[in-house]
C-alpha cells in the first residue's frame, strides 16, 4: 500500500495552500482551473449543501416524478451523451432504473417506470429500445435483417432519405405505434452547448408520435443549458423544458452532473417514489451522502480525508503529469468505472497531462512494453481495516464501507457519496498539476468535422480516397501517415502486420517525434467499436485485445463503444497523455431502423471525424472499415486480431533473440 511518505509532498501542498477551501470559496488557483471561458463551473462543489438547505426544490423533483407516473408514463428513453446520460446508465446498471422494483415492491410489478438510456447514433440502438418496450407489452414489431443497411449506397441511389423514411413508416400501422408509444416519454438532455445527438433522437421520436396520433408535448421533456443547440430545438418545437440545476444555474459541467442536478435527481426520485409513498426520501438520500462524503473534514483536516489522500497518491504516482490508474471496485460496483473514466479523462486530459482510467487488469511485468512508471492501482474496499495481500508503493487502498450497503436508500446514498468523493480527487489532481479541469476544448474539433460530414451523402467516402489504405477481404485499414507499407517491411502491406508493426515500434520508441506520427513509449492500447456490436463480438475483442496488450506488451487496454466513448474519454485520447495507439472499427452497414427514419450517417460521420481529429494531433490512430455489418464481422475481425497477435509474437521473439546476441 502506498505509504504516507510517498504522498507527503503533494498532500502537504494541498494543505498549505488550502486547495479544498479555494474550491469551496471559488477563489484562487482552484477558481481559475475550474472556469471555462471566464465562467466559473464550480457549482457542483457545494451543490448538495444548497439543496439540503432548500428542501422545497427536492420536493419539487419528487413531485415531477409522481406526475410522470400519474400521467401513465411507464417507459422513459433518456437520450443524451456523456455526462447527460452516463450517470443514468450507471443507475440503471445498478438496478435503479426500475429493475429492482420487481422484488422491492412486488405489488407494483406491472406499474413500474423503466428507464432506457440512449447514447448512440446507430439505428440498432433505437431498435433495441423499441423491442424492449414492445416485449413488455407483448407487441410484435416489423423484422429487420441485421445486415440490412439503412444508408446503404444502393438505397441512397434508389430512394431519398425522406422517401425511405416514409416507406418504412407506411409499413407500420398507426394503431401499433399508438399502442407501443402511448406510455413512452423521451427526455432529451445536453449539458454541453453543441451536443446534437439528442436532437436527432427527439426528431425521430417526435415523427413517430405524430404518426401514432399522440401529442408530442405530452411525451417529451428537455433538460439543457440556455442557448444550447438543444435549447433552440426545444423552443422551436415547443417541447417542455426543465433546468438541469434546480436553481437554474449553469455552473455544473456535464461530468459533474451527479448528484446535484436532475441527471441524477430525477431518475433517483422516480425510483424512490415507486418504492414508497413517503415524501422526503430524496432529501434523506442526499443527506446521508453528504454526511458520508464529509467535505468539512476535507477542509479542516485534509490529511484525514480519503479522497484528498487519493488525489495526493495519484499525483505522487504520476510521471510527466500523467497517471494510468487501474481501478478495482467491490463486487457489484464495476459499472462505476465507466463513470469514473469520463470524470477523469474529460476533465484532466489536456496538454499531454491527465489521468487515464482502466478497469483492473493483470499486466505481464516481463513483457516487452511493461513499464510501471506513472501507474497506480486503486483498490476500493468495503472493509475499513483491509490490508492488501502484498505491500506495494503503486497501490492505493480506498476504503468505502458504505458501498457494502444492501438497502436501496443506502445504496443510492453510497453512489452519490462516491460521485462527490471522486470529483474532489479529480479537482485536486488538476490543482496539483495546473490542469484546467473545466471544459473539454479538444472535442469541439471532431464535433465540427462531424457536422460537416453529415451534410455529405456518404461520410465513409474517405475510405476510397485515403492513402495508405490496406485491404484484406471485407476489411480495409486506413493507416496514419508515416506507416505506409513502402516505409515498412513488405509484409506490412497486410493490415494486421501494419498495425502490429506500429504497436511494436511504439512500445520501444523513445519520446520525441518522427514525421507526422508522434512516437512515445506506449502507455495503453485503445480499441473502439463504432455502433452497436453483438455481445459475442465484444467478448471476443475483449479477450484478444487483452492478450495483445496485457500479456504480450504488458500495457493496459481499453475496449470502448462509440459514439458514447467520444463524449466520455475522447478529450483525453486527443489531448491527454499521448502514449496510446488507437484502432477504431466501423461497419458500412447496420440494421435498418424498424420504426421511422434514422440512418447511420451521423454514426459514420462521428467515426471518420474522430479518426481525422486524432491524426491531426499526431496520435497513432487507425480506422478499420468493415464492408458489411458488425453482426457479420466476427470471423474477419477475429482473424485480424489473431494475425496481429501472431505477427507481434514473432517480432518480439526476434527482437529478444537479437538483443541476447548483442549482449
Amino acid at each position: 500500500m502506498m505509504s504516507d511518505k510517498t504522498i507527503t509532498s503533494p498532500l502537504q501542498r494541498l494543505i498549505e495552500e488550502g486547495a479544498v477551501g479555494q474550491l469551496r470559496r471559488r477563489d484562487g488557483l482552484a477558481a481559475t482551473l475550474g472556469s471555462e471561458d471566464g465562467a466559473l463551473k464550480l457549482d457542483w462543489v457545494e451543490g448538495i449543501a444548497r439543496l439540503l438547505a432548500d428542501p422545497a426544490r427536492l420536493e419539487e423533483v419528487e413531485a415531477e416524478a409522481r406526475d410522470i407516473r400519474a400521467r401513465g408514463i411507464r417507459h422513459i428513453i433518456w437520450a443524451g451523451m456523456g455526462g447527460s446520460v452516463l450517470t443514468v446508465r450507471v443507475l440503471c446498471d445498478l438496478g435503479f432504473g426500475g429493475e429492482l422494483l420487481d422484488s422491492a415492491a412486488p405489488h407494483q410489478v406491472n406499474d413500474v417506470v423503466t428507464i432506457h438510456p440512449l447514447d448512440s447514433t446507430d439505428p440498432a440502438a433505437l431498435n433495441a429500445i423499441m423491442r424492449q418496450v414492445a416485449l413488455a407489452k407483448n407487441l410484435m414489431l416489423p423484422s429487420s435483417s441485421a445486415g440490412e443497411a439503412a444508408n446503404a449506397a444502393e438505397s441512397r441511389l434508389a430512394l431519398s432519405e425522406q422517401e425511405a423514411g416514409n416507406e418504412r413508416e407506411g409499413a407500420v400501422q398507426p394503431e401499433l405505434l399508438h399502442a407501443l408509444l402511448r406510455d413512452v416519454m423521451m427526455i432529451g438532455v445536453a449539458m454541453g452547448m453543441t451536443s446534437e445527438e439528442p436532437i436527432t433522437h427527439l426528431v425521430w421520436f417526435t415523427e413517430l408520435l405524430e404518426a401514432a396520433g399522440l401529442r408530442p408535448a405530452e411525451h417529451l421533456l428537455v433538460m439543457t443549458l440556455p442557448g444550447s443547440y438543444l435549447d433552440v430545438f426545444a423552443h422551436e418545437h415547443q417541447a417542455p423544458s426543465r433546468p438541469l440545476q434546480l436553481d437554474g444555474g449553469t455552473g455544473t459541467g456535464g461530468r459533474m452532473s451527479a448528484p446535484a442536478t436532475r441527471v441524477f435527481l430525477l431518475p433517483a426520485a422516480l425510483y424512490l417514489v415507486q418504492l414508497s409513498t413517503e415524501s422526503g426520501l430524496l432529501r434523506l438520500v442526499l443527506q446521508r451522502a453528504w454526511d458520508e462524503y464529509n467535505l468539512e473534514l476535507a477542509t479542516a483536516h485534509p490529511a484525514d480525508h480519503p479522497f484528498v489522500r487519493l488525489a495526493a497518491a495519484l499525483s505522487a504516482a504520476s510521471s510527466d503529469d500523467a497517471c494510468r490508474v487501474l481501478v478495482k471496485m467491490p463486487d457489484g460496483w464495476h459499472v462505476f468505472v465507466s463513470w469514473l473514466e469520463q470524470l477523469m479523462e474529460e476533465s484532466l486530459g489536456k496538454g499531454g497531462k491527465g489521468v487515464v482510467v482502466f478497469d483492473d487488469q493483470t499486466l505481464n511485468a516481463a513483457a516487452y512494453g511493461y513499464h510501471p512508471e506513472g501507474m497506480l492501482q486503486v483498490h476500493v474496499v468495503t472493509d475499513p481495516v483491509y490490508q492488501p495481500p502484498a505491500a506495494s508503493e503503486r497501490r492505493f487502498v480506498l476504503a468505502q464501507p458504505f458501498l457494502a450497503s444492501t438497502k436501496p436508500h443506502d445504496r443510492l446514498a453510497a453512489l452519490a457519496a462516491s460521485f462527490l468523493g471522486w470529483q474532489l480527487s479529480m479537482a485536486l489532481y488538476g490543482y496539483l498539476h495546473g490542469i484546467q479541469f473545466a471544459g473539454q476544448p479538444a472535442v469541439e474539433n471532431y464535433k465540427a468535422r462531424a457536422r460537416a460530414l453529415r451534410t455529405q451523402p456518404d461520410p465513409l467516402r474517405i475510405v476510397s480516397e485515403w492513402q495508405p489504405a490496406l485491404h484484406d477481404g471485407v476489411l480495409t485499414l486506413l493507416a496514419p501517415a508515416g506507416t505506409a507499407p513502402a516505409e515498412r517491411a513488405p509484409a506490412a502491406s497486410v493490415p494486421p502486420a501494419s498495425f502490429a508493426g506500429v504497436l511494436r515500434d511504439a512500445a520501444s520508441a523513445p519520446a520525441g517525434n518522427s514525421g507526422r506520427l508522434q512516437h512515445i513509449s506506449l502507455g495503453y492500447l485503445d480499441v473502439t467499436v463504432n455502433g452497436e456490436a453483438p455481445t459475442s463480438l465484444l467478448s471476443l475483442l475483449d479477450e484478444q485485445v487483452r492478450t495483445i496488450g496485457n500479456m504480450l506488451l504488458g500495457i493496459p487496454v481499453k475496449l470502448r463503444q462509440a459514439p458514447a466513448a467520444y463524449h466520455s474519454t475522447e478529450q483525453s485520447e486527443m489531448d491527454g497523455p499521448p502514449y496510446l495507439v488507437s484502432l477504431r472499427l466501423v461497419a458500412r452497414a447496420s440494421e435498418a431502423c424498424l420504426l421511422g427514419n434514422y440512418t447511420t450517417r451521423f454514426l459514420h460521420a462521428q467515426a471518420v471525424s474522430t479518426w481525422q481529429a486524432m491524426m491531426e494531433t499526431s496520435r497513432a490512430c487507425f480506422l478499420l472499415v468493415v464492408d458489411g455489418s458488425l453482426a457479420d464481422a466476427r470471423a474477419p475481425v477475429a482473424a485480424f486480431f489473431s494475425d496481429v497477435e501472431s505477427t507481434l509474437r514473432q517480432a518480439l521473439s526476434t527482437d529478444a533473440t537479437q538483443s541476447r546476441a548483442a549482449e
